[in-house]
């Protein structure tokens, strides 16, 4: 194969382009992923631009975000001008659908407390087939016998012990399909 100058020279300059643009993509993606990680409650596209150091066009933010989803490092909750994007770290997909369902439940405890009873029932249920969660059981159980304030407040909490003791939760099932599956298309992975 015999190459010219002018050959080399186009090779070299779009080589020289396509390594740069995507040095600038990968610095773009990782400004993203740590404005997202530093923030638990999500961000929306505004509050994102707003935040990056240089200028960056609505479209190109929407590709970059694209091209983050796409890698599975971000996903979004909600649609239109209320998407919130989300960093993903291995894993956490999971802890915030819990999180979005407990704040479901959390809603229906506060307007019938009531469903407090069904919450002890599950509970008694979930000690009988798995009694190596006797810890979080207990934490429940003692929670559920306090103030409905503590409980809200426990089941809605954004910490890493809130979201660990969410994993053995007797609340599940308050949540009704519908509300399941509309909290499962929101936040979408």
């Amino acid at each position: 194969m015999n190459l010219t100058w002018t050959d080399i020279y186009s090779i070299y300059s779009i080589s020289i382009h396509l390594g740069v643009r995507m040095r600038h993509n990968h610095t773009i993606h990782d400004r993203l992923l740590g404005l997202l990680a530093a923030s638990p409650k999500g961000l929306r596209a505004p509050e994102l631009r707003a935040l990056l150091p240089a200028p960056i066009s609505q479209p190109s933010l929407s590709r970059r975000l694209q091209e983050l989803r796409a890698r599975g490092l971000v996903t979004i909750e909600g649609k239109a001008r209320a998407t919130r994007y989300h960093a993903l770290l291995p894993g956490q997909l999971p802890v915030l659908r819990s999180r979005r369902l407990h704040q479901a439940v959390a809603l229906r405890l506060a307007q019938h407390p009531e469903l407090r009873a069904q919450a002890r029932t599950r509970l008694s249920q979930l000690r009988q087939v798995n009694p190596h969660g006797r810890l979080y059981h207990d934490r429940w159980a003692e929670l559920l016998a306090g103030p409905l304030p503590r409980l809200l407040r426990k089941l809605t909490e954004d910490s890493e012990d809130a979201d660990t003791l969410r994993k053995e939760s007797p609340f599940t099932a308050l949540v009704d399909r519908n509300t399941r599956r509309r909290i499962f298309e929101q936040v979408g992975g």
